[in-house]
């Protein structure tokens, strides 16, 4: 094997992972943006689902510490003074998690995995009765707006809306509470 020959082998065994190093410094930002969007990660043999994992451990913190649950709403009023779209989305994964409770023990409905969640959540419980028009209006108007602030780029809320919007989001989780200590498993069948 002469120099060239040895340079075109080392070439050869080179060229791949440094295109794949190159590719990934070319696409880190964009990357970066994606990673907290996702919910699983799976490469070869290892698999990792972000949302189900924090959801356990959220709900051990809370099991554990009890006060972090009363001081939510005042920690979600504290957040919205100084980042007012993520107070806007932490409001609303209580509501997601509060509406999903009640929907599972209410009705036959076992799962809620759809690209549409939120829209199949408001049907649900409009169409089974669990809330009235009323109520089901102040869910979509407040699903409506978390959505835009989650997927409306630059879409920014000022700090009275978001504190505004967090009130409401805890008078439809009171009511939604009430309404799961108040009725049996899939016994809810009179309008709220």
């Amino acid at each position: 094997m002469d120099g060239m020959q040895f340079i075109i082998e080392l070439i050869d065994k080179l060229i791949w992972p440094l295109v794949f190093v190159f590719a990934l410094l070319s696409f880190k930002q964009p990357f970066t943006h994606l990673i907290p969007l996702a919910k699983k990660l799976k490469f070869k043999a290892l698999e990792l689902e972000f949302d189900q994992e924090l959801r356990q451990v959220s709900q051990r913190a809370t099991d554990a510490f009890p006060e972090l649950e009363q001081n939510k709403k005042a920690n979600l009023i504290a957040l919205a003074q100084n980042m007012p779209n993520s107070a806007i989305l932490s409001a609303w994964r209580r509501v997601d998690e509060v509406t999903e409770t009640l929907i599972l023990s209410a009705t036959q409905v076992t799962d809620l995995s759809s690209p549409t969640r939120y829209k199949l959540m408001e049907d649900i419980l409009i169409n089974t009765n669990i809330i009235d028009t009323q109520k089901g209006k102040l869910f979509n108007e407040l699903r409506t707006l978390r959505n835009r602030v989650a997927h409306a780029e630059g879409f920014q809320v000022g700090k009275g809306e978001a504190i505004l919007y967090v009130e409401l989001c805890f008078t439809l989780i009171e009511h939604l509470e009430e309404l799961i200590s108040k009725a049996p498993a899939n016994e809810i069948s009179k309008v709220s």
